[in-house]
């Protein structure tokens, strides 16, 4: 052999043996460096350190062995602590937050492989009300689970985002107090090639005791993956304890409220005395209740037996009940017979599924009265063409003698409120003609006719409003018309709504109808079925939300001579697709036993400078 390919051979086995000196002599710090980080809070804001991971051993309600050594916690200090903060939870796999029944947040993207009880026949066992997802970046190595949580809002094999909220914090399960158990696992390979995940902490082993530099149950029996600082930005702590150091605070802007927001024009409540709502036989009906014990004076409420069939309730969207687009969605839990451990909803969205489960009995009470319980975000559509109909369904899931609860329904625009919410501001701002009188033309209907004649004649009305606060070359992002229902009807339509490119357009008169106005290039297409049937409710009267009118908005305020205080005017006809002599109608500014305009059109627009 030549010199040279023995010099060859000797560099070879040096630096093979740097790799084995690196991989398995080199200190946690510098290990801990290599590691990804890819976690966030699991919180909005600051919360409490409650309790930490015990290196010595995790163990304490597993088979795992070695045995947890009980009455002693090893900190990732590596000093054992048997009073004091750190000693809190012998045998503690995770780390225990403060979250008193707020918002719970996945910390990183992946799969959930588990949402449920940890033990269906003991729900005060384990970690009770419980989520598990699994990672899905490189390796797919870590899993990580929420525990004692009182309610869910993601269901298993739903993937997740990164600061996505997958439930509500509590304590169910083995719990004395509301908080948040939070643990990550990783996936390890035995030296025999088992394959199995432990625990592991997340703000990794930084040990400062001389006497003991390595982490007891990385190095326990056959060795255990390493716990190594996984945090892009670690929790925000209001104390920092144990040597855990506390991070940035997420944010709490993206978060939706605890009560819906019910001021946004675009929200959908179903109260039971709506005639969305029904529900099976065995239900009992409370006709009065006071504000505050339950949403509109009445609801319902159902007992568990222990032969039990899967009753429900229901509260259905009609078509063109909403706006397309994302919704929270919310139910209200009345102050009795709502006791249940766990209310099990089913939202039924946009040719989907998603579940919720709710711990109706952590509702008024003393230190935490509130009343609505948050179901998740959802996305709908406007009910046209999809597999099932969009609903949201509870059954009663919690135990027997439980009282599980049936009331009120809210879903509101995730988008938030418009920016710009405008009314029919005088009665020569809407006009058509009247199908119901010969077809003739009038700017003072109490009505506006949708359709066509039984002439044949179109029926071309249209909606004007005037002091337009939009800047020029502002960007849509949305805009609806919502209508107010009148009469009732089941005869399907087929419309388009159109702009009047005119930045200066007058209101309507004998000598200028909305038939006789120049169309803008962009249009809105608006089917409404026959299955969407209109009702006339005096005292809750039904509306609808038109098409998406964003395009046409947008050409209008394109338009040279836009200015903010201009008028945006729509002119709605019959499509040319639409073949009958039929027609809607919704309600116009001179309603005589309303206020005038209160049920008129209104225009919601949303935009960016």
């Amino acid at each position: 052999m030549s010199t040279t390919a023995r010099k060859t051979i000797f560099l070879f086995i040096c630096i093979l043996s740097l790799i084995a000196v690196y991989q398995f002599i080199s200190p946690p710090a510098l290990r801990a460096a290599q590691a990804v980080t890819f976690l966030t809070p699991p919180y909005f804001g600051t919360k409490t350190l409650n309790a930490v991971f015990d290196h010595e051993y995790p163990t304490r309600f597993t088979q795992m062995t070695p045995p947890d050594i009980d009455g002693s916690v090893v900190n990732r200090d590596g000093f054992t602590h048997t009073t004091g903060d750190c000693s809190r939870y012998s045998g503690h796999a995770g780390i225990d937050y403060g979250v008193t029944y707020d918002y719970v947040l996945t910390t990183h993207d992946g799969v959930v492989t588990e949402a449920g009880w940890s033990n269906p026949a003991n729900r005060r066992d384990g970690l009770g009300l419980r989520v598990e997802i699994q990672t899905t970046g490189p390796g797919d190595i870590y899993r990580t689970r929420y525990g004692h949580l009182s309610g869910l809002v993601v269901q298993k094999m739903q993937t997740v985002v990164q600061q996505e909220i997958i439930g509500m914090s509590g304590h169910t399960g083995n719990s004395t107090d509301p908080h948040l158990h939070f643990e990550v696992q990783k996936r390890h390979v035995h030296q025999n090639g088992n394959v199995r995940f432990y625990p592991v902490n997340p703000y990794g082993w930084a040990s400062v005791n001389p006497q003991r530099l390595n982490d007891p149950w990385e190095n326990a029996e056959d060795g255990r993956p390493a716990s190594v600082n996984l945090w892009q930005n670690r929790p925000s702590i209001s104390t920092e304890l144990c040597s855990y150091a506390s991070g940035t605070p997420l944010p709490p802007s993206d978060k939706p409220p605890f009560t819906p927001d019910l001021d946004n024009p675009v929200h959908r409540v179903i109260d039971d005395t709506d005639g969305r709502f029904s529900h099976d036989i065995p239900w009992v009906h409370v006709p009065d209740c006071a504000a505050g014990e339950c949403y509109g004076g009445t609801y319902w409420w159902l007992r568990r037996t222990s032969s039990f069939p899967n009753y429900s309730a229901t509260w259905q969207l009609y078509v063109h009940d909403l706006a397309v687009g994302s919704y929270d969605v919310y139910a209200y839990i009345p102050s009795a017979h709502s006791n249940s451990a766990e209310a099990y909803y089913q939202i039924h969205h946009n040719s989907k599924l998603h579940s919720a489960r709710i711990a109706q009995s952590e509702f008024h009470k003393p230190d935490r009265p509130r009343t609505w319980a948050y179901l998740g975000r959802y996305d709908f559509s406007d009910g046209i063409n999809v597999l099932q109909p969009q609903r949201i369904v509870v059954y009663h899931n919690g135990d027997v003698g439980q009282d599980v609860a049936a009331d009120a329904i809210a879903l509101v625009l995730a988008d938030g409120p418009p920016d710009l919410n405008l009314p029919i501001a005088v009665g020569s701002d809407d006009a058509g003609r009247n199908a119901s009188t010969g077809c003739g033309f009038s700017t003072a209907h109490n009505e506006i006719y949708l359709g066509r004649c039984a002439s044949g004649a179109n029926l071309v009305s249209g909606f004007r409003y005037g002091n337009v606060a939009l800047p020029a070359n502002a960007t849509i992002t949305r805009a609806h018309l919502l209508l107010t229902v009148d009469g009732t009807y089941t005869q399907t339509l087929r419309l388009r709504f159109y702009g009047e490119p005119n930045p200066n357009s007058p209101t309507f008169s004998s000598n200028n109808r909305p038939e006789d106005r120049p169309l803008t290039n962009a249009w809105s297409y608006w089917y409404v079925p026959s299955a969407d049937e209109w009702k006339w409710v005096p005292l809750l009267p039904q509306t609808r939300y038109s098409p998406n009118v964003g395009p046409v908005v947008q050409e209008i305020v394109n338009h040279f001579a836009w200015l903010p205080g201009k008028s945006l005017t729509f002119i709605v006809k019959p499509a040319p697709d639409f073949s009958g002599n039929v027609y809607r109608r919704v309600i116009a500014y001179e309603r005589p036993y309303f206020p005038p305009g209160t049920h008129a059109a209104r225009l919601l627009v949303w935009y960016d400078e």
